[in-house]
């Protein structure tokens, strides 16, 4: 941190959509962001019975299986569907392995400092960026329709607009191979009439 840039950064796991057994790569951002977010919650806040990569041998079955049971499809994973996931796999974990002294709480929005207040707290962000269903056809976006997990911020001084930090999912390439997942830096300000944000917050009662 210096006097020209106030920074925060969740040190999150990335996840890969296109490493090799991903079984829908294309379709399969929504999955991959949503296997980071329970990775972390597992390693990072220490809620045990989450799954995590305990019991997955790949991040790559860990995202399948996110995709076949928590609602991924080939067109891409809704906001809708995304919360149901979250909400299902919470409930399956927890019911299965009988932790049921804990409750979490998944919330919607598009603010930035209530981001802000999410990273402060130590908790990523799921960001869904969506330029169809939002009906903006014209604008500079990063993305057109895609998941991403929100794991920090920038907050430039001399009235620079708040940056966005992301893991990206990893890329495609055009020879047919792929690059990792990676932390991508965002400015908000053109993009926030596109995105929604997910929260998530797991505490014991």
């Amino acid at each position: 941190m210096t006097q020209s840039l106030l920074s925060r950064r969740i040190p999150a796991e990335p996840y890969t959509q296109w490493e090799p057994g991903v079984r829908s790569p294309g379709s399969a951002c929504g999955p991959a962001t949503m296997a980071a977010l329970m990775e972390y919650w597992h390693t990072r806040q220490g809620v045990a019975f989450i799954p995590g990569m305990r019991h997955f041998d790949t991040k790559a079955a860990h995202i399948n299986n996110i995709y076949s049971r928590h609602g991924g499809r080939p067109w891409g994973m809704s906001v809708r569907s995304f919360t149901r996931g979250l909400h299902a796999y919470l409930r399956l974990a927890a019911g299965k392995d009988g932790h049921d002294g804990w409750q979490h709480t998944v919330t919607v929005f598009n603010d930035m400092e209530r981001y802000t207040a999410e990273i402060d707290a130590a908790r990523p962000v799921a960001l869904k960026f969506d330029k169809w269903c939002s009906f903006r056809w014209q604008g500079d976006f990063a993305y057109n329709y895609h998941w991403v997990l929100g794991i920090g911020y920038e907050k430039p001084a001399g009235g620079k607009g708040p940056v966005l930090l992301v893991h990206d999912n990893g890329l495609r390439l055009k020879d047919g191979g792929y690059r990792p997942g990676q932390e991508r830096r965002i400015p908000y300000l053109p993009n926030r009439n596109i995105i929604t944000m997910v929260a998530l917050d797991i505490t014991r009662v």
